[in-house]
């Protein structure tokens, strides 16, 4: 067995008199007695390992000398990739599939591709999902966008709100003011399906009914009390729009003004609407639905009561929607966390 001679005979056996950690002296002893002239079996025999094991720890020392025979077991393995490729791996995740990629998600496979191709790093399925995670990313459905959605004007609602809102204050001073975002969302016979538990590899079936029977449910809430307000309506123009704003004004305390954040709807901006004097309207940008969290509202109540259920006619849909917004919108705590409105900061003004 040959031997590289990154250190003297006898400076190793001095080195395996005194090394107290049993199994570093043993891999000393391999390079000793490798060095003396005994074969790898005589080795393994006299160290008490394997063949193969002795043959390692002398390739090692061979290739990087006393570190070598370091017991690298527990020490943080080594990246993949340097800070610089991460940063850029990141950059490519956010920008999503290239016409060169040909798909319209990239998925596990199509990140081996990429790292194998641009990168020059191979590496297994589970090690690109691992990298993938520790990089703080998950595979998510994306919220939809409307293509005619204006990002500057997104970005100027967002940065001219604590203003707006300090503005209406000094217009109602000596009240609280409560932040209310306000949307309608039509409920009814053609259905929609959620995710159910099944069996790895079966398609599971879910009822995903087809017929026009509908109605409309009205809501209001606020993100910082979970207080929410609503109104089951078969039709909505301007005349339900007025009915509601003067039931939710009567629910408002005296020591409170509301300001209502809604979307631009024609029976939003109707000349024949009329506004209660405790409650100012701010209008959101158009085609912004992602600025107003009772959207999420709505999906938590289809995706966990309105979905994979058939209703035989108008009252069963009354039902079901009456009874879903008695479990979960009434719920305080849960709508502050469905409706979370990161982007306002605070839903009040003292």
């Amino acid at each position: 067995m040959k031997v590289k001679g990154h250190l003297p005979l006898e400076e190793l056996k001095r080195l395996e008199r005194a090394e107290r950690n049993a199994d570093q002296a043993r891999r000393l002893r391999i390079v000793i007695l490798a060095i003396e002239g005994w074969t790898a079996p005589a080795i393994a025999m006299a160290v008490g390992l394997s063949r193969r094991i002795c043959q390692r720890w002398l390739r090692r020392y061979n290739e990087s000398g006393l570190e070598g025979l370091d017991d690298k077991r527990g020490l943080q393995p080594r990246r993949p990739l340097t800070p610089a490729q991460e940063a850029e791996v990141r950059r490519r995740i956010e920008a999503g599939p290239t016409p060169e990629d040909k798909v319209c998600s990239l998925r596990g496979k199509d990140f081996q591709r990429i790292l194998a191709d641009e990168f020059g790093v191979q590496r297994s399925l589970a090690s690109i999902y691992h990298l993938l995670h520790r990089l703080g990313y998950s595979y998510l459905r994306p919220r939809p966008r409307h293509r005619k959605a204006n990002q500057e004007a997104i970005d100027k609602f967002k940065a001219e709100w604590p203003q707006k809102i300090k503005a209406i204050a000094e217009e109602h001073p000596g009240k609280q003011l409560r932040v209310y975002f306000q949307d309608e969302s039509r409920f009814g016979q053609q259905g929609t399906n959620t995710n159910v538990w099944a069996k790895k590899g079966s398609r599971p079936t879910a009822v995903r009914q087809t017929e026009y029977e509908y109605l409309w449910v009205l809501g209001a809430v606020c993100p910082e009390t979970g207080h929410a307000e609503g109104l089951l309506s078969p039709q909505l123009n301007t005349k339900i729009i007025n009915t509601f704003l003067d039931q939710f004004s009567q629910t408002i305390p005296n020591g409170e003004h509301a300001v209502m954040v809604w979307d631009g709807a024609g029976f939003h901006t109707s000349k024949a609407l009329v506004i209660p004097e405790n409650i100012t309207l701010v209008q959101l940008p158009a085609y912004s639905p992602e600025l107003n969290p009772i959207e999420n509202l709505w999906h938590y109540l289809k995706s966990h009561f309105w979905s994979n259920r058939s209703y035989a006619d108008y009252e069963e849909l009354e039902t079901a929607a009456m009874e879903a917004w008695q479990e979960a919108v009434l719920d305080h705590q849960l709508i502050q966390t469905v409706c979370a409105a990161p982007y306002t900061n605070r839903a009040t003004s003292d």
